[in-house]
């Protein structure tokens, strides 16, 4: 017997060696990369296929005790790490798990890899151990017909999309006998024919009978488009007979050799609906805002009336002979007076921002004075708390110029006032500059009013602008406000073409600034001499005692107006309404009359509009609005009713005076401003004074 023949009858092994004999086998396989690795991730041993695909030229004593770290890109290796990590602390089995292995030195592969718990014959786990098979090839080939599949897809459902699975109806019909030759999907579902009904029509016949004579003198007018319609409007008509609205994309096509075309048909019925309905929506958001705004009026005149006369009251009061204390308590009624005033004309012009109403008034005035006179204004408060109040007026800013002086008062008043009020010590100043205007030929007034204030928190400051916005709710309660203020300012601002802004830091001040373009004063550019304008704080001195007949149903603003007006130098009769004035004009000659607009029995404007029938040919005697209407269109319907000015309650002394002395003459022998009072001439564009 050959001493190399195996031996028939080999020797049985034990477990161990048989366990060793597999093991053995196993690692010695070019085929399978198998690896165990200790508690610490590092390998303790590794199959010769291990070696050859994943640690190329590197014995299997070099690579013990190395870890993936040591052989692949970190983020393989950290996801690797992590996993055996978890095989270890839970034990579960992590099988076959597709993942791709990258590498720093070489391209990436993919690989199926199964790991386990390894365990001592205790059976506590001391490490892992895994094989991991090289699918790159299976995933490339997977990959490759998977956009293989995918590209087939997409070129079948776009062709079905374009057509069959449109979700919008869609026609192809001949365009010399207009039937149909084809249809998708949703036209079946839609018009509620089926295919075979719909390719025995026509287009016409899904049109309704009203429409069809309407689509025949289309096509036989030359209107017919050769080439792409976009969305033009048809109705067309189910089969149970619903008519709905649509909107017809169409385009030339070559169909089974016929001259044809695609028609696209885009329900939108709904959509005209809403509109509709948005337009009646429309319409009644406009009688809201008119019926708000009818409120509003009301309410403002409900308040102005006895506003008129606690302020007019006040006015007399303090021209009286009073104590220190009754005149410290008129003073604050006063003061409460101005306040609620203020109020009601904040919350006027937020309503008239809403409606988007609020207007300019231009004309030409003097910018030295509107800001010093303002600034005055604020200063008696500021000199009432020790704090001091300072106006500069650089070199170079234009004294005469052309804008909306009331309105800039109103913004200057607002920041200077605030300042004012947010200062307990140190002081205000404003600062009045001029430079040329990037965005046209007008002057770009600058002005910025600097405080030594509380300061403002830098998170309320980019919403300081906005209604409502106060720097938080303590200052409300220690300093007072709507927080209407700064809102209507910037809206005013931006009405007149400007810009406004802030800085500002708690504990140590502010700055609000704003800029506006301002023009050069008509006057001046036509070449006439511009005559300073009359102060209207002069003492009044008339060429004769003016006679006024005061037109007011209130008792009580009866008597602030004749009070009001003798102190003026004035002498006075009353009429309580309408019917009255009529009487006593007819009885007699007066230099003006003071009318109130709203009255029982015979309002203003119907006494007016009577006086001025009765004097068509002969004297016109000069009516003065005196009403507690103050919304837009107030003043007006005071000129369509005849009214040459206009006083909005309550009642300014100085600019009653001012009323009065554009049309009674004065003692210098001037001509009253406008017009001597009796002359015959047309009235003159009413002025809106508030």
């Amino acid at each position: 017997m050959d001493d190399l023949e195996p031996d028939p009858r080999p020797e049985p092994l034990s477990r161990e060696e048989l366990e060793s004999l597999c093991l053995h086998g196993l690692l010695a396989s070019r085929h399978e990369r198998i690896f165990f690795k200790d508690a610490d991730c590092r390998f303790l041993l590794v199959s010769a296929g291990f070696l050859a695909h994943l640690a190329a030229g590197q014995t299997l004593e070099e690579v013990i005790g190395k870890t993936d770290f040591d052989l692949f890109s970190e983020p393989h290796a950290a996801v690797a790490f992590a996993d055996e990590q978890r095989v270890m602390a839970t034990g579960e089995p992590l099988i076959d798990k597709v993942e791709r292995e990258t590498f720093s030195d070489r391209d990436d592969g993919w690989v199926s890899t199964t790991k386990m718990a390894l365990r001592d014959r205790r059976g506590a786990i001391i490490g892992t151990w895994g094989i991991s098979r090289d699918i790159t090839a299976q995933v490339g080939a997977e990959a490759l017909l998977e956009a293989n599949r995918e590209l087939i897809n997409a070129n079948e459902r776009q062709h079905r999309l374009l057509f069959e699975l449109n979700p919008e109806p869609v026609f192809v019909y001949d365009r010399r006998d207009l039937k149909i030759l084809a249809v998708s999907n949703a036209t079946v579902t839609n018009y509620g024919y089926t295919r075979e009904e719909l390719l025995t029509m026509s287009v016409m016949d899904v049109r309704p009978a009203s429409e069809r004579a309407a689509f025949l003198e289309y096509l036989d007018s030359g209107r017919r488009v050769i080439g792409t319609e976009v969305a033009a409007p048809w109705r067309h008509q189910y089969k149970d007979g619903t008519i709905i609205d649509v909107e017809i994309t169409s385009e030339e096509l070559i169909f089974d050799g016929r001259e044809c075309r695609i028609a696209l048909c885009h329900n939108v019925t709904e959509r005209n609906r809403f509109a509709a309905e948005i337009a009646v929506a429309r319409d009644q958001a406009v009688e809201a805002s008119n019926l708000k705004s009818a409120f509003l009026a009301n309410v403002s005149h409900e308040i102005r009336t006895p506003m008129n006369g606690v302020i007019g009251m006040a006015e007399l009061l303090l021209d009286s002979d009073l104590s220190g204390e009754q005149r410290s308590y008129a003073e604050q009624v006063a003061r409460s007076g101005e306040q609620m005033l203020t109020l009601i004309n904040d919350i006027l012009d937020v309503s008239k921002i809403e409606a988007g109403q609020l207007e300019l008034d231009i004309g030409d005035f003097d910018l030295h004075e509107t800001i010093e006179q303002t600034c005055a204004v604020a200063r008696l408060k500021a000199d009432a708390i020790g704090i001091k109040l300072e106006v500069t007026i650089e070199a170079g800013t234009p004294r005469h110029v052309r804008g909306d002086a009331r309105r800039l008062r109103q913004v200057i008043l607002n920041l200077v006032a605030n300042a004012v009020k947010f200062t307990t010590a140190g002081g205000v100043t404003v600062l009045a500059t001029a430079g040329p205007n990037p965005g046209g030929e007008q002057t770009l007034v600058r002005i910025a009013v600097s405080d030594t204030g509380i300061g403002i928190d830098p998170a309320i400051l980019t919403k300081i602008f906005e209604p409502f916005t106060q720097a938080d709710a303590s200052t409300t309660r220690n300093y007072g406000g709507t927080g209407l203020g700064l809102a209507i300012v910037r809206e005013l601002v931006e009405l007149m073409g400007g810009t406004i802004g802030c800085q500002s830091e708690p504990g140590v001040g502010s700055t609000f600034y704003f800029s506006v373009p301002l023009s050069s004063p008509a006057a001046e550019r036509a070449g006439a001499v511009r005559p300073e304008p009359a102060s209207a704080r002069e003492v009044q001195s008339w060429a004769r005692t003016p006679r006024l007949l005061v037109v007011e149903d209130s008792p009580v603003n009866q008597v602030v107006a004749v009070r009001t007006l003798e102190r003026l130098g004035c002498e006075c009769d009353v009429a309580a309404d309408g019917h009255e004035a009529l009487e006593a004009l007819a009885s007699r000659t007066y230099d003006a009359v003071m009318m109130d607009c709203q009255m029982p029995g015979m309002d203003g404007y119907e006494a007016t509009a009577q006086l001025r029938r009765r004097e068509r040919d002969g004297r016109r005697t000069p009516v003065i609005a005196m009403t507690a209407h103050a919304m837009k269109g107030d003043a007006e319907r005071c000129l369509a009713a005849g009214m040459d000015d206009y006083i909005a309650k309550p009642m300014r002394r100085e600019l009653l005076l001012e009323a009065l002395h554009r049309w009674i003459p004065q003692a210098d022998g001037g001509d009253g401003g406008e017009r001597e009072a009796g002359h015959d001439a047309p009235a003159p564009a009413l002025r809106a004074r508030d």
